[in-house]
């Protein structure tokens, strides 16, 4: 059989990775009021191609560490330096695409679980692994647990086959990474997609709008209550004030979405070599068909 070979490795999320927030960090408190309770609330992350529920009483945010969705509890924001450790031991759950992986290929996925994943996972816990497979609505998927003195587990892995292999990470099986991993689908196949492209396409026009300094424009098509809440003159002052990181590029790493409104996270990439990188929150909602601008947070 030919060697598979993996030339590059993932700083994956065990124990040291550390995590850098952005200026203006967002954990949504002002515009997460407006969000309506009846309707499953998901994440999407375009970046990596995948989307999951929610858990109630935890946020979902990609802007905390690049290429990761970090899923914590309420009232426990990531913090600059904190370790993935520490906030697994709180309750966090975290994403990943594994990005050594390019396709799907099944043989290629099982080698790189049996012969990385777990082997990374024993030399780091300095113990025993345990392998079980699994099926993720007909996809091939694997858990991984790390255990500890009769068999206590102390870090569980979930690796999943999609289009994007990915991993979901935790401190134990509890509710929350079940939540997070047993709800997780491939973005490409779900049926969601076409509505999440349109919410996509509608916040990157209204971004570009913003870095244009177009307050008058990005207001016109808002809704009725960002009007009555954001006139003109506030919106061009407020822009005036991030015009440094609007001048930056800006990335729409992913954001929450229930059908009707969609809290799009953005990361403006520093343009000086060891300057922080800053992040956002723009807010749509859906007027029949069209993703109209709700509500707007911007680093200053």
């Amino acid at each position: 059989m030919k060697q598979i070979s993996f030339a590059v490795r993932l700083p994956l999320l065990f124990l040291v990775a550390v995590l850098v927030v952005g200026t203006g960090y967002i954990i949504w408190q002002q515009i997460s009021a407006n969000k309506p309770t009846s309707i499953e609330t998901k994440y999407v992350s375009f970046g990596g191609g995948y989307l999951f529920s929610i858990p109630a009483k935890y946020i979902a945010d990609g802007t905390a560490m690049p290429g990761v969705t970090v899923v914590y509890p309420e009232g426990s924001p990531a913090q600059n330096g904190q370790s993935l450790n520490d906030l697994y031991l709180n309750g966090t759950v975290a994403i990943q695409p594994l990005g050594e992986l390019k396709n799907s290929n099944p043989e290629v996925f099982a080698t790189y679980v049996k012969d990385v994943l777990a082997a990374d996972l024993r030399k780091a816990f300095k113990g025993a692994t345990d392998l079980r497979s699994a099926k993720q609505n007909g996809v091939e998927a694997f858990e991984v647990f790390a255990l500890g003195e009769g068999g206590k587990s102390l870090r569980v892995l979930y690796a999943v086959n999609f289009t994007q292999p990915l991993l979901v990470v935790a401190q134990d099986y509890g509710d929350v990474f079940k939540t997070v991993g047993f709800t997780v689908e491939d973005l490409k196949k779900s049926s969601l997609i076409s509505d999440l492209d349109q919410a996509a396409q509608a916040t990157k026009e209204v971004a570009q709008k913003l870095q244009q300094q177009n307050g008058a424009q990005s207001r016109k098509n808002a809704t009725t209550k960002f009007k009555q809440q954001v006139t003109e003159e506030q919106l061009v002052a407020s822009l005036q004030e991030s015009d440094k990181y609007l001048r930056w590029p800006v990335n729409i790493v992913g954001g929450s979405y229930d059908g009707n409104l969609f809290i799009a996270q953005l990361v403006f990439e520093a343009k000086t070599e060891g300057e922080q990188f800053a992040s956002g929150v723009i807010s749509l909602r859906k007027k029949g068909k069209t993703w109209k601008l709700d509500g707007l947070q911007l680093p200053k």
